[in-house]
């Protein structure tokens, strides 16, 4: 057999290729990957002999149609799936993750590849509860999370395939997999991070209060789930891929810091990180009944695995060092601004880093990846949201005046990111099952609608009802990012850079963060770039400030109670020009209306002032990343 192995030089890809020589050396395997970020050509440096490598993107058909030719199945792990780098470029996502695979699919069947196998993954079917026992299985409807692009551009891809399959019959099979862990993976993600810091003696961050769920397996086992897939799968089928082993993240890192041998205090809780589903857990009864798959390291045997893996990045720190130091480059739409993505150890987040770059000697692409993504993207999020509404029992239940209510807001970009809101509102909340949705209302349209409020009938402890309100801002829960900008001198931050403001209706004072809600599929870079212009008069592309270091503070929910909102936190450090290239380290520039630059030396005067939620959390997460503020630690 020949193989194709799209994405191979990535985490899973290399290990199933290493599967696959292993147990077939008979066969060969032809790997084509683009070598992106997480792509690492090291991973396969002791197999290259054994294979055939060839360096390209998987939309270049002039190259797939030549990696094609002989093939006798297909193996597609190629993705984008980096959630934290989707903020900054979702266009890339669905570049790669869905046209892409659609490139794959028609290229296989001019060139009469018989055999085609897609590697997807469980955020498809959003989240579950955090406190019940169910688990996905093949019959979950997709639902991912709106602010989850990457997990919408699979979930789109998967739809591609099956309907590439109902068109043309060919041999096509799904597979959706747990969270993977084990040898050669990108030491950004949550596993390697927390060894690769005990081994430096960093602590261990933990995101949020690290109740958050996922589903383990070793990559081997996935890889011979595919095995047994490519074997005896049906066509046109989709197999979930799991062992049993859904843990939290606390958990995690507290077995993976017992095991090293290191005490408990190494594990460090740090805010919360984008689009952190609280819970995801596989049924894989499927797979190990029709195909008689088992794994070889289950829920019984994660100690062992976790040991294994410890040990391998003890043995192999040549090979992830270097990965430390890689950087992924990213840039706004107008190609002026470009930044480099690293990780950030302390935090377990990526960061992004401005200064010191040579822009003649970056290479960034010059044509626009995906220019009609963007109309496309709406149109795909729009029928996923409207599925995912489809399969909500208290949808269902609602009268036809209230769907068709919801089926215009969602065609409205000023309103979609509400009907998103309602798409993720389950059945069950707390014990109380949702019957249906009663009441819409809002402003008038040509007011321009903000936020709109919507009450459920609910049923509470069996057979009381109630109606319950529930409030959504027009543009989505979880689309908005406030920005505190920390205004760099002489190499230290010696200011905060506020907007003073009067509020409607209450006509008092206010010192608020810029920021707010982003334009739909906006880049996190250019959200920046048009917010600290439009709020804070700082044009940013004609030289009024070059920024420094983006760090995101982690989300959080000021709103707490009726609403989802959850906006982002993000720390931008700038150096001002202009008029306030001169002001003194101590020196506090208040307009009437508009910036306010407060010295840091005094911060304690603002905060004392200030009842902007935002702002203070800000504030007080600071504290976790004092080397933005340099010698003015707050």
């Amino acid at each position: 057999m020949k193989l194709l192995v799209t994405g191979a030089a990535g985490f899973i890809g290399s290990n199933f290729v290493y599967y696959w020589l292993d147990k077939y050396p008979q066969d060969e395997i032809r790997v084509i990957d683009a070598l992106t970020y997480a792509g690492n050509i090291e991973n396969l440096t002791p197999i290259m002999s054994k294979i055939e490598f060839v360096e390209a993107d998987i939309n270049d058909r002039a190259k797939v149609s030549d990696a094609m030719k002989g093939v006798d199945a297909v193996v597609h792990f190629a993705a984008e799936s980096h959630v934290d780098r989707s903020i900054f470029d979702p266009a890339k996502y669905w570049h790669t993750n869905v046209h892409g695979t659609l490139a794959l699919l028609e290229e296989a069947k001019k060139a009469g590849v018989p055999r085609f196998h897609h590697i997807s993954t469980d955020e498809v079917y959003g989240e579950l509860p955090l406190d019940s026992g169910s688990k996905f299985t093949e019959k979950t409807p997709y639902s991912p999370k709106s602010d989850n692009i990457y997990a919408l551009s699979k979930a789109e891809a998967d739809s591609i395939v099956l309907d590439f399959y109902e068109k043309t019959g060919m041999y096509i099979t799904i597979s959706n997999c747990s969270n993977n862990y084990g040898p050669r993976q990108f030491p950004e993600k949550f596993i390697p991070i927390i060894v690769t810091n005990l081994i430096d003696g960093l602590k261990v961050p933990v995101h949020g209060d690290g109740r958050n769920v996922r589903d383990w397996i070793h990559v081997m086992d996935h890889a011979s789930a595919i095995d047994a897939i490519l074997q005896k799968g049906k066509k046109g089928e989709t197999y979930l891929i799991g062992t049993n082993n859904d843990r939290s993240n606390a958990y995690i890192a507290e077995k993976v810091v017992g095991l090293y041998g290191a005490d408990e205090s190494m594990v460090n809780h740090v805010p919360d990180r984008h689009s952190n589903d609280r819970r995801y857990a596989i049924d894989a009864t499927k797979i190990i009944t029709e195909l008689g798959w088992k794994p070889e390291i289950g829920r019984d045997d994660f100690d062992d695995g976790l040991k294994e893996t410890i040990e391998w990045y003890k043995n192999n720190e040549d090979w992830w060092r270097p990965l430390l130091e890689k950087k992924d480059v990213i840039s706004d739409s107008t190609k002026k601004i470009i930044a480099l993505i690293s990780l950030d150890r302390v935090s377990g987040k990526t960061k992004f880093t401005f200064k010191n770059i040579d822009k003649n000697n970056v290479e960034v692409p010059s044509e626009k990846i995906g220019q009609k993504d963007f109309v496309e993207e709406h149109l795909i999020r729009y029928k996923i949201v409207m599925k995912n509404l489809a399969n909500k029992e208290w949808y269902q239940n609602s009268t036809d005046s209230i769907k068709n209510e919801i089926e215009e807001l969602g065609k409205d970009s000023s309103t979609f990111g509400y009907v998103e809101d309602l798409a993720s509102r389950e059945d069950r909340i707390n014990g109380d099952r949702i019957l249906s949705l009663v009441k819409i209302e809002h402003a008038d349209r040509p007011y321009g609608i903000y936020g709109i409020a919507s009450w459920f009938e609910v049923e509470r402890d069996g057979d009381k009802k109630i109606v319950d309100g529930f409030y959504s801002w027009g543009r989505g829960p979880k689309s908005g990012s406030k920005l505190l900008l920390l205004v760099k001198k002489d190499n230290k931050v010696s200011h905060v850079a506020v907007i003073r403001e009067e509020k409607f209706p209450m006509g008092g004072i206010e010192y608020a963060l810029a920021g707010g809600f982003s334009n739909l599929n906006e880049g996190l870079l250019d959200f920046i770039v048009r917010s600290l212009k439009n709020e804070l008069k700082i044009n940013i592309l004609e030289g009024a400030a070059t920024i420094d270091k983006i760090t995101s503070l982690g989300r959080i929910s000021p709103d707490g109670g009726m609403t989802n909102n959850k906006p982002s936190l993000y720390a931008v450090t700038v150096e001002l020009k202009d008029k306030y290239a001169g002001i003194a380290e101590n020196e506090i520039v208040e307009e009437e209306k508009g910036v306010v630059l407060w010295p840091v030396s005094k911060i304690n005067d603002l905060v004392s002032k200030c009842d902007d939620a935002y702002f203070l959390a800000a504030m007080s997460r600071l504290e976790l990343y004092s080397d933005l503020i340099a010698n003015n630690k707050i």
